[in-house]
């Protein structure tokens, strides 16, 4: 049976039956290896894409759902700004964190480092695995919706879905629709409502089977 993973944050983490990565499994009828994690910066792709590749573990399918270009990487907690402390973690970690946002944070820098990060990934790495694995690469937030320059590039890499989940969660618009929640609070899974989870599944569906 072939196996699917989910690289990314909060918008691919949820394993619940009506998650949009649960029905593309089901669709594609494979099994799924991992997914997101909620609050994980680009680099905790990069360095779980780099584990697994070591171990010959890459999934048959690979989505990535790339996020903001604003997080800090840690290896244990996820860290985005604003972000709630997480109860079991050292809380000079977020202190830290809130400092480094406050004191030494530098838009264009970070928005720099992410597109040559993302670009050199997308290009050099990911190109390796064309045709041998079924690659799709799509935005969880677009890279300036969260603030910063209106700058957005392209990737070339398998199947490239240019659009933003965030948006698509929002119903579409510019800002969210009335009664939108970013905390899920059962309602919702991945931050999408059922029927958004259905919908997501069939569009990615549909451009994996265009490669």
């Amino acid at each position: 049976m072939k196996t699917i993973g989910y690289f990314g944050d909060s918008f691919c983490e949820s394993p619940r039956e009506d998650s949009w990565c649960v029905l593309l499994a089901k669709k594609l009828n494979c099994d799924i290896t991992h997914f997101g994690i909620g609050g994980s910066s680009i680099w905790h792709t990069f360095i779980e894409y780099e584990k697994m590749q070591f171990a010959n573990q890459l999934p048959d399918y690979m989505v990535f759902c790339w996020t903001e270009p604003y997080r800090l990487y840690h290896k244990e907690w996820p860290i985005a700004k604003g972000a709630v402390p997480n109860p079991d973690a050292d809380p000079y970690i977020y202190k830290a964190a809130d400092m480094y946002y406050v004191y030494l944070q530098d838009y264009r820098k970070e928005e720099l480092a992410y597109r040559y990060a993302l670009q050199w990934f997308d290009r050099h790495i990911l190109s390796q695995k064309d045709g041998l694995h079924s690659i799709l690469q799509t935005w969880s937030m677009r890279p300036y919706e969260l603030g910063g320059r209106n700058e957005v590039f392209e990737l070339k890499t398998g199947k490239f879905v240019d659009e933003s989940m965030l948006q698509f969660a929002w119903g579409g618009g510019g800002k969210p629709d009335d009664g939108f929640k970013f905390a899920d609070d059962g309602t919702r899974c991945n931050h999408f409502t059922t029927e958004q989870n259905k919908a997501w599944a069939k569009k990615m569906y549909e451009n994996i089977k265009k490669q």
